[in-house]
């Protein structure tokens, strides 16, 4: 008898929907993008306990005819194209005709709707793979109820949060396309209560009603033109900040998108701009302060065949086919923005040197003379109790904490996009058991550890195994997931980026330089270049300094040659 079958659809249609519905979140975003799609001008979201007991969006946008409605429920069936080429110019929201029948398949599921030629409206029911089909009466346009979301998967549903972080997820869904799409209003109600009420109005005042009329107040406009790609958008001024990343948001053609390196190429000019001089001395060098960013709104516009949606498995990340141009583009447009905001210098007093104990001593930001400061520029001179080395510059001298400079460049290799072609593969390594709850949570979040260049297969209960590292994290597999278990329960409230930005941070700290590790000249002299190479050489991830600056002016002064 052979032991290879065919799956009943019913079994197939749960394991696919794994890939589209991942929790209450992912099923608003699908059905956001549709009623966009759909030209909706209002969008009303409803959730209760977190989503996991209803789910409810609603539109005013074409609706569906009866035979429509039909087939929306089954999978692949979609209106937005019609054939391989056009994959290539995408220019809808949604397009892989996935979203209904996986939101169907883990759910009870009812949809009501109506064509604006139609004089009645139908409802779609799909119970346990079930599908009823009836005529009722409705509004123009569509309205998907989910219920009960994972009542035949409890697998998935154990690896949901507490249905305060769910809800979380759902609002900053919410907030992602209605600052998207400031002409459609959008509402939000959770457990009954308005959450968010946001009419259509300008990208200004929507910004004012999703965050506040105080950052309203503190935006700045972003403006971009070049033949083909558009840039636009909203960043806060340099005094506006705050200490996540959380409000940076980007968009391509409409579509909401996650891009470290976009992130970087926005901040970079922020740097000696951003926040108070007294308050974060050493963010004056090159970037800026640690634990403070800038609010941004940033819509880049260019022609579909440039840019490919159908890299990410829920359409989050994008490939530009021109992406030096982009990041260019959104450098230059906030540079540009920026132009009245002077970078800054440290303030006289904000902080004293170990060889600096005069009060008029300041510590030089990179940015004043930008074109000395290049790999090899630094030139290595030795090393101070195996933990320190010391360089010679152009004009004075500094002192490297080898650790601090080695865990920085280490960290932006993990969070800036690495060449694949630098992970080495693990697979010969033994397997890792791990307990039920630490299991759990490695689970929870192999997509952050793929966003790190880390491989980790789930191998059996409770079992692991780390099939790919980047090639200077040297950790056993045992070693690298008691990492990441120790930092996901030292931080359990962060998700996303921030959490990304924590995993870094600790991969980056345990395999970098110790202090007391002797190094070659040569050795001494690699780490500098690296050092001068990287976006953000003057802290850690941590915040601490990398390096302490003298200048031969102020050596001068301490020998009183001038």
């Amino acid at each position: 008898m052979s032991k290879i079958h065919v799956l009943s659809k019913s079994v197939a249609d749960r394991i696919a929907a794994g890939e589209v519905v991942e929790r209450p979140a992912s099923i608003v975003k699908e059905l956001i993008e549709n009623a966009i799609d759909a030209g909706a001008t209002a969008i009303s979201v409803e959730i209760r306990e977190g989503g996991l007991q209803i789910i409810r969006v609603g539109d005013n946008g074409s609706g569906m005819t009866r035979d429509d409605a039909a087939l929306a429920v089954e999978r692949f069936a979609t209106s937005k194209i019609t054939s391989e080429r056009d994959l290539q110019t995408v220019r809808t929201l949604g397009f892989r005709g996935e979203a209904l029948p996986s939101i169907a398949a883990v759910s009870q599921f009812e949809m009501l709707t109506r064509a604006k030629d139609e004089i009645q409206g139908t409802r779609v029911r799909v119970v346990d793979g079930k599908t009823d089909i009836e005529i009722a009466g409705a509004p123009i346009g569509t309205l998907v109820t989910a219920r009960e979301l994972f009542y035949n998967v409890p697998a998935r549903k154990k690896f949901l949060k507490a249905p305060l972080r769910e809800t979380e997820l759902v609002t900053k869904t919410v907030v992602n396309y209605a600052l998207a799409y400031p002409q459609i209003g959008f509402r939000l109600l959770v457990d009954g209560k308005e959450s968010l009420v946001a009419p259509a109005s300008t990208p200004l005042e929507r910004i004012g009603a999703v965050w506040s009329r105080e950052a309203a107040s503190e935006m700045i406009a972003v403006e971009y033109d070049s033949v083909d790609l558009r840039v636009r958008g909203f960043i806060s001024k340099p005094s506006f900040a705050r200490a996540s990343r959380e409000w940076i948001h980007f968009y391509a053609n409409g579509r909401p998108i996650r891009s470290g390196l976009l992130v970087v190429m926005l901040e970079r000019p922020y740097a000696g701009r951003i926040g108070r001089a007294d308050k974060f001395p050493l963010s004056f060098v090159g970037a800026p302060p640690p634990n403070r960013h800038p609010l941004a709104v940033i819509r880049i516009e260019l022609d579909p065949q440039f840019v490919d949606v159908n890299v990410h498995p829920r359409k989050a990340e994008v490939r530009f086919f021109q992406e030096r141009a982009i990041y260019g583009a959104v450098q230059q447009a906030v540079e540009h923005a920026l132009r009245d905001f002077p970078i800054t210098q440290i303030a006289e007093g904000a902080g004293e040197w170990p060889f600096a104990n005069t009060p008029e001593a300041t510590f030089p930001a990179l940015r004043e003379a930008p074109g000395e400061y290049r790999a090899g520029t630094w030139r290595a001179l030795g090393q101070i109790h195996n933990t320190y080395l010391l360089a010679q510059t152009p004009d004075g001298f500094v002192i490297v904490d080898q650790h601090a400079a080695q865990e920085q460049i280490f960290f932006e290799r993990l969070t800036g996009e690495r060449e694949r072609d630098g992970e080495i593969e693990r697979g010969s390594e033994n397997p890792v058991t791990l307990f039920p709850r630490e299991a759990e949570l490695v689970n929870a979040h192999l997509e952050e550890y793929r966003a790190l260049g880390v491989e980790i297969e789930p191998f059996g209960a409770n079992t692991f195994r780390v099939n790919a590292l980047p090639d200077f994290v040297k950790l056993s597999a045992r070693h690298v997931l008691d990492t990441l278990v120790v930092e996901h329960d030292k931080y359990r409230a962060l998700e996303g980026d921030a959490l990304r930005d924590k995993l870094a941070s600790k991969l980056a700290c345990v395999s970098a330089l110790k202090a007391g590790d002797a190094l070659t000249l040569e050795q001494q002299q690699q780490l500098l270049n690296e050092l001068l190479e990287i976006y953000s050489p003057a802290t850690c991830p941590h915040g601490r300094p990398t390096f302490v600056y003298v200048t031969l002016e102020e050596l001068e002064r301490r020998f009183l040659r001038r």
